[in-house]
């Protein structure tokens, strides 16, 4: 049970190297406490190896700040270590019933080995774990600290950990989704609007034009304004102006002091995940469409639709609070519709923080108080040893108290609700579902980050900063809306009208508490004295 084999954890691939992926986030904060959290959390490692490795035919959500190949191989090491435990346990107590049932070993004497081999198996566990959090995990240690490599495993598979990186990476900028929510990963809605916009030519006299519409009465008649002609543009010509501008204004062309370091812009296409086992197809299941696969209809209305959105995110706090803004356009009739969406994702559960708090080093004293906790939790592990079959079973098939002696520790957080695979029900005459394909929604549902997401926040600031990246992020994204309609003769009153109610809107919802409808504005308060939020959740 020794962690001293550093040829077992793969080096980090140094600045400039070819990217294996997902590893530009192998050093981030979340990656390390996401990772400490499988030694700490038993229902939080079972949902990880649960999401990632037994539920392979899934595809795993996009990564936002955070390395899952990680995580995942934490989890597998937290794993194999409990298992060596139960397996010295198990073995130990089959050698003493057959030297006490042989008569080699007298009852009183046998109990007291028994004892002791489940007390040395707990601690030897115990002291790894401690071990693996104060050196490896550990922000700076005697060791160097958390560098960004990861324990190898026979499960952690070259096959899975392609699987990972290609699918949490999202490379060809397509995402598979499951279930109702096509953001996955990114956290919480924190809040959204949508705003239809006529694309009319500016007013050739706009001095003229605004005198007009200042006017006591009804304004000008939109016939009776000269207007310039509207300089044509796709969906893709403005998408790709406001991501441009976006980096530009936002980090690379801004001052050092003022810059957002962890802003990403990226284009990405949000699609549903079903594949069917069509035979006429050929031998097994349906593969995943590509990029190549989709038609190139902008916003298709169907079920299989891929819907383009510019995804803008800011991880702030080392990668645990991130604010991701997703922005969609769509030209129908003259008209351009956008939508906005605003996700958080809060910070980290408490007791995941408890890494940073452990000491530097693993001195006598801890050792003693160590190996006298191991002495009180013996008698709890000497009653679940005999109930160990019944892990085997299902969680539902056994009583709650029960539950807690066979599977000790919680059974695992998720802030974040998912629909669940689910059988459909026939009630057709003839009950003709049963001639159909078999299928499967391979979409991701959640995220590891979203399974370990707090449901308060820590800090106060951070509470403040994600709503601060949020509206900077907004008002610069109407501001540059504005910049490319102007560019393109399109009259910009329509616009400054919107983005007034926006604006005005988003500063009475944060003080006010108000609701503004006519603009598809939502925005959900949160905090302890708001009624449609859970206390202080992102």
């Amino acid at each position: 049970m020794s962690t001293q084999a550093p040829h077992r954890y793969p080096p980090v691939p140094p600045p400039g190297a070819p990217p294996q992926v997902a590893r530009v986030y192998a050093r981030t904060k979340a990656t390390r406490l996401l990772s400490a959290g499988t030694y700490l959390d038993p229902g939080y490692r079972r949902a990880v190896i649960r999401e990632l490795l037994k539920k392979r035919f899934r595809v795993v959500a996009p990564s936002y700040g955070y390395d899952a190949v990680s995580v995942l191989a934490h989890a597998l090491a937290a794993r194999r270590l409990r298992r060596i435990q139960w397996a010295v346990g198990v073995g130990s107590a089959a050698l003493l019933l057959i030297l006490l049932s042989n008569g080699a070993l007298g009852p009183f004497v046998a109990a007291q080995l028994m004892f002791w081999e489940l007390w040395g198996a707990a601690y030897l566990r115990r002291v790894v774990t401690l071990h693996i959090l104060m050196t490896r995990l550990k922000e700076t240690g005697p060791a160097g600290g958390f560098d960004g490599s990861y324990p190898a495993g026979g499960r952690l598979t070259d096959a899975l950990i392609g699987k990972i990186d290609r699918e949490q990476g999202s490379h060809n900028g397509l995402v598979f989704y499951g279930g109702f929510r096509p953001f996955v990963g990114a956290g919480l809605p924190l809040r959204d609007w949508a705003n239809a916009q006529l694309l009319l030519g500016a007013p050739k006299n706009r001095l003229a034009a605004r005198k007009d519409f200042e006017r006591p009465g009804a304004g000008p008649d939109l016939d009776d304004v000269e207007r310039k002609p509207v300089l044509p543009f796709t969906v893709h010509d403005i998408t790709s102006y406001v991501a441009t501008r976006m980096g530009a204004e936002l980090r690379d062309e801004a001052r050092r002091d003022e810059r957002i370091e962890g802003l990403t812009v990226e284009q990405r296409r949000y699609t549903t995940a079903i594949r069917t086992n069509d035979r006429t197809l050929g031998a097994g299941w349906s593969q995943l469409p590509g990029m190549d696969d989709l038609p190139g209809i902008h916003w298709r209305e169907d079920y299989d639709a891929a819907r383009e959105y510019l995804c803008v995110r800011v991880g702030s706090w080392n990668e645990e609070l991130v604010t991701s803004i997703f922005v969609g356009f769509d030209l129908k009739g003259d008209t351009l519709h956008t939508e906005f969406y605003t996700y958080v994702l809060g910070p980290l559960v408490g007791e995941f923080h408890l890494v940073d708090q452990l000491p530097d080093s693993f001195d006598g004293r801890l050792a003693v108080r160590v190996a006298w906790d191991m002495v009180k939790a013996v008698p709890r592990w000497c009653v679940a040893l005999p109930l160990w079959p019944l892990r085997l079973l299902p969680e539902r098939f056994l009583p709650k108290r029960l539950r807690r002696l066979v599977r000790p520790g919680r059974s695992g957080r998720s802030t974040i609700e998912f629909a669940t695979d689910s059988t459909t029900v026939d009630t057709s005459e003839f009950r003709l579902a049963r001639y159909a394909n078999e299928s499967v929604d391979c979409g991701a549902l959640t995220s590891v980050r979203e399974m370990a997401t707090s449901d308060t926040y820590h800090h106060f600031f951070q509470k403040t900063d994600a709503l601060k990246y949020s509206q900077i992020v907004e008002r610069r994204l109407l501001h540059t809306i504005r910049q490319f309609l102007d560019e393109h003769n399109v009259d910009l009153a329509d616009h400054d009208r919107a983005q007034t109610n926006i604006l005005v809107g988003d500063n009475s919802q944060a003080i006010f508490g108000g609701h503004n409808e006519n603009f598809g504005y939502n925005y959900q308060p949160q905090g302890p004295d708001s009624s449609g939020g859970r206390g202080d959740q992102p």
